[in-house]
């Protein structure tokens, strides 16, 4: 039992991988990258193409908001791009282990360090009361116009916290949490339903005394699923999060069969690696009678 928890647990610390669409998106429906002739939103739109194009994207991002008066968009835009840059190294079998770490823990910070700075361009009087305040007080100051760049903070935030173990995640609960429940409040659709799954993805993996709790966990997680059913992000974090921890074996193959039928590939590919560690999360089924 002991191997089976530590096993949940360790499923649960790493919420379900972002899966980008064609598009980029993990914006509120009318964001953009930047304009049509800007060049780092021109290397944002070849990043499938050319493999360089998402470095060349971050560099002018970020650079171009240390030049203009209205850096919050572009800053938004940066803590995009470095969010799919994580993404995508996290899913190359090809890189040093080692090196894909420190790489990723350095987008993190950068990622959070850039959508703070997004969100506080727009919301000063927020941002001068951030010392001062708690987490949830500072994040109800926040309107629409800043919730993704909350929501990019919290999410890189809570990446580089895995990173670094799991006593960092504990650590930042507070903010996390009161950063994912404002957005989920302000735009629910935003990243298919992301301030819900981050929410019952944070709560699964916490332990009790540290704010977690099972049941809100799956609560928030099938809510995310009703408001963005095609999305198989929702699906995948509740089962290698709530299904494995509560050891619902039936829960955890009901929506891995779910995403298997929904046509992605890539999360297609997901829930086949979980259906083929099934035996070990969950133990052997029982032997058939003689």
């Amino acid at each position: 039992m002991r191997r089976l928890w530590a096993a949940a647990l360790v499923a649960a610390c790493h919420p379900a991988r972002p899966i980008p669409p064609p598009a980029a998106v993990r914006a509120a429906p009318a964001a953009d990258a930047g304009p049509a002739s800007d060049p780092a939103q021109l290397f944002w739109e070849k990043r499938d193409a050319d493999p360089g194009a998402l470095d060349q994207a971050v560099a002018l991002f970020e650079n171009e908001a240390l030049h203009s008066a209205d850096p919050a968009p572009l800053l938004l835009s940066a803590a995009r791009a470095r969010r799919e840059r994580m993404w995508r190294s996290e899913r190359r079998a090809d890189l040093d282990p080692a090196e894909t770490a420190r790489a990723q823990s350095e987008d993190a910070q950068a990622c959070a360090a850039d959508a703070r700075r997004s969100w506080a361009a727009q919301f000063p009087s927020a941002a001068a009361r951030a010392d001062r305040l708690p987490p949830s007080e500072i994040d109800a100051q926040i309107g629409v116009a800043g919730a993704e760049a909350l929501y990019l903070e919290a999410v890189c935030s809570a990446a580089w916290a895995r990173l670094q173990g799991f006593t960092p995640l504990i650590e930042r609960r507070t903010e996390l949490l009161a950063a994912f429940a404002r957005v989920a409040q302000l735009v629910p659709d935003l990243d298919g339903a992301g301030g819900e799954r981050e929410l019952g993805a944070l709560q699964a993996a916490l332990p009790s005394y540290a704010g977690g709790d099972l049941l809100q966990a799956r609560q928030h997680l099938e809510a995310a699923v009703a408001r963005a059913p095609r999305d198989p992000r929702n699906r995948l974090t509740l089962a290698r999060t709530v299904a494995v921890k509560a050891q619902d074996r039936a829960l955890f193959e009901e929506q891995l069969r779910a995403v298997l039928a929904g046509g992605d590939p890539s999360a297609a590919a997901d829930a086949t690696a979980l259906l083929q560690r099934e035996d070990d999360l969950f133990g052997p089924t029982d032997a058939a009678p003689r």
